[in-house]
């Protein structure tokens, strides 16, 4: 999607395409452009890096939820038994990659087995509104067990009208009261990109904050991550007598906000809150809600902001009022789950907007554990320490990060370069140990298809380790993912060398000399290999 510029001439140098003028924050061009955004770039938006997504799509953090919503489950069969053998459904909002359903289900049914729990009685359901993200996940080897047995399904849902899910796999729809049990909402970096409210608040008066956008290209030219990146935002604020809201709910959070702040710029999820609202309908008994991003729960944190600026990665984003949506929950007799210190990268709550929020014990001191004593956001300063002593880090120093990241993949790569310096020096344990890791790891990799190809650089380490044979199996895994590749297949001629079986090294060597002719290497091991291979001479009979 592009936007036509307001006037047809070319401007002069230094001039401005004037894009929108003097329009309600909420109902920015800013907001289609970002929908026009995901559509056309789908899953690529994070193989590519484009859409930060780490740090909500971890090991580390897909266990805490799993404690909780284990946690969760549990409280449920103790205090509302009657909802009998139907699944507790979680429903993950704005999807996207699909990585941290992995992470999470792969946790929970861990979980589950620990604790003799079946892991039917729960069903995982992803969302997204870019229906290329859902064809992704349809075709993803590793959702493959998941999709067969019923614990995950997904469904295309626009988080401005949330009505009901259509369930692509099983064919069932969730609407309003169709479930018995509570409804477990996961809105991981989320509510920082859908449309936001702007105020201006200043000795008791309200001001509605209208939006002017500019370029200094021809919009019409521009794909919608360029347009995105090259606006320039301009904010005017027109005094609001009253709020803009037809709800009673919104209309009070707002004027707590005019009564409470002295002088600031607020960002007020009315969409967000709203989308909440109407997906807790889903169950009689309300829902349950875990979310991660970057935003603020304190009110006295929103005090004193200046207007907001767009955070650009391909797509934009903003800081969360986390402080409304907690708000929200009190209002209606919930409660909301905080952190007690201030966070460094991510803030991560629950809301519990149930009758009985306050007897689910479990869930609190769930998250109490995972969260608040030592969480994803804790998790995540530790990584950023420990990328600075890799270079002096031993073979010892790097499995217990492994350990402590939950073999995290992402973590695994940044330790490579210097495992692969160490590898000669590995004693007969350490190899044991590493090779352990490197499964582990593995098991954890949900592919996307990155630049790093994880397969092929594991393979080499193993081959540095003196272990050709599994070097193979990880080289496989690289050309199913990758294809294959000169490169590639030179490695594994190797592998097949060293393991004796010239036969096979000589077949790979002579592709990679049809694609690359002037391949020295492979033409010295591929006559290394055919002279293993002959059979030796015959000797001569005696006279």
């Amino acid at each position: 999607m592009t936007a036509q510029p307001a006037a047809s001439p070319a401007p002069e140098e230094g001039k401005l395409f004037i894009i929108e003028t003097d329009t309600p924050f909420c109902r920015s061009l800013i907001w289609r452009l970002q929908d026009a955004y995901f559509a056309q770039r789908g899953v690529e938006a994070w193989r590519q890096g484009e859409v930060p997504h780490y740090v909500t799509s971890n090991p580390t953090i897909a266990n805490s939820y799993a404690e909780i919503v284990l946690a969760f489950w549990r409280d449920r069969q103790r205090l509302a038994p009657q909802a009998g053998d139907e699944p507790l459904t979680v429903c993950e909002l704005g999807a996207g990659s699909g990585r941290f359903a992995f992470h999470f289900l792969r946790r929970l049914e861990a979980l589950c087995d620990d604790a003799g729990v079946p892991p039917q009685a729960f069903r995982y359901v992803l969302t997204d509104a870019a229906d290329a993200n859902l064809d992704f996940w349809r075709r993803h080897p590793n959702f493959e067990p998941f999709l067969a047995d019923g614990r995950l399904d997904m469904a295309r849902l626009d988080l401005i009208q949330p009505d009901s899910l259509a369930l692509q796999v099983s064919g069932r729809a969730i609407g309003p009261g169709s479930l018995r049990q509570p409804l477990v909402v996961v809105a991981n970096y989320v509510f920082d990109s859908i449309p936001q409210d702007l105020f201006r608040f200043r000795n008791g008066r309200g001001y509605a904050c209208r939006v002017s956008l500019a370029c200094d290209q021809d919009p019409a030219a521009l794909d919608p991550a360029e347009l995105l990146a090259r606006l320039q935002v301009h904010y005017r604020d027109e005094e609001t007598a009253e709020p803009p809201y037809a709800e009673p709910w919104l209309q009070r959070l707002l004027a707590d906000y005019r009564r409470d702040l002295t002088d600031t710029h607020l960002l007020f999820p009315a969409a967000g809150l709203r989308a909440v609202e109407q997906l807790a309908e889903f169950s009689p008994q309300g829902l349950m809600m875990l979310s991660a991003d970057k935003g603020e729960h304190r009110l006295a944190a929103l005090d004193g902001r200046p207007p907001p600026g767009l955070v650009r990665h391909g797509s934009v984003s903003l800081s969360v009022n986390y402080h409304a949506f907690a708000q929200f929950a009190a209002q209606g007799g919930g409660l909301a789950l905080v952190p007690v210190s201030h966070h460094a990268s991510i803030n991560v709550i629950s809301l519990l907007m149930l009758a009985d929020a306050g007897h689910h014990r479990e869930t609190q001191l769930a998250y109490r554990r995972h969260v608040q004593e030592f969480g994803p956001d804790g998790f995540y300063s530790i990584t950023k320490h420990a990328r600075k002593t890799i270079p002096e880090m031993t073979a010892e120093d790097i499995l217990a990060y492994l350990r402590l990241s939950r073999h995290d993949s992402h973590q695994f790569g940044r330790y490579l370069p210097r495992l692969m310096e160490l590898a000669a020096e590995f004693d007969a344990a350490t190899r044991e140990d590493v090779t352990a890791a490197v499964e582990n790891v593995w098991d954890m990799y949900f592919p996307l298809g990155e630049d790093l190809d994880l397969a092929n650089r594991i393979a080499g380490l193993l081959y540095a380790m003196d272990d050709p044979e599994r070097a193979l199996t990880y080289f496989e895994r690289s050309m199913a993912i990758y294809g294959p590749d000169t490169g590639t297949l030179h490695n594994m001629a190797a592998c097949y060398h060293l393991l004796g079986e010239h036969a096979g090294a000589a077949a790979l060597l002579h592709k990679v000399l049809e694609y690359d002719s002037a391949n020295e290497s492979a033409r010295m091991l591929l006559a290394e290999c055919e002279s293993a291979a002959a059979p030796p001479p015959a000797l001569a009979a005696n006279g």
